[in-house]
């Protein structure tokens, strides 16, 4: 008969758990389901409300009221290989639900239309509470550091009970530091 040592089944049953919870984690960018929801608060992105209710995007599968959700992203500077604003353009964004990290929305960035760099994103919510993420292109990040980072994007929360609401990005290119 032969006896197997249980401490040379646990190092294989441990990295199996450990790669089934990143599985999870990269489930929620694609979307499905996700193990955890994220923390909330982004107090250096600015939310402020919006009048306006015309929405493009895609909407959320929960009932109720629709509520407008508008994103911004600009740019300050650039990395010297495109024109300001161009460096975002066509760039995704997800809005996901803040308890289940689920897709309520999800697009791409286009030009506002105006004389101003920056791209923008809409869409027609449920009332509730909201990740706003974008997926900056390579090499630059997030202006505000109090903005979360989840698996290479940005995210910034959004509180749709209260009404409208604009999430504004700003993006500068990172500057690597020597030694680091």
């Amino acid at each position: 008969m032969v006896m197997l040592d249980r401490r040379k089944l646990a190092v294989p049953l441990f990295a199996q758990a450990g790669a089934f919870v990143v599985v999870l984690v990269i489930g929620g960018f694609t979307g499905h389901a996700a193990p955890k929801p994220s923390p909330q608060g982004t107090p250096g992105t600015a939310v402020t409300a919006s009048p306006s209710t015309a929405s493009t995007g895609s909407p959320a599968s929960a009932k109720g009221p629709a509520v407008k959700l508008s994103v911004k992203v600009t740019e300050s500077g650039t990395n010297g290989l495109s024109q300001a604003g161009d460096t975002v353009a066509g760039r995704q964004v997800r809005v996901l639900q803040t308890e289940s990290l689920a897709i309520a929305a999800a697009g791409t960035l286009s030009a506002s239309g105006t004389q101003s760099t920056a791209q923008e994103y809409a869409a027609n919510l449920p009332a509730g509470q909201y990740q706003v993420c974008i997926n900056p292109p390579i090499g630059w990040g997030s202006a505000v550091r109090s903005t979360q980072a989840l698996a290479g994007w940005i995210c910034s929360t959004a509180d749709l009970r209260k009404g409208p609401q604009v999430v504004t990005f700003r993006l500068i290119p990172q500057i690597p530091v020597a030694g680091q």
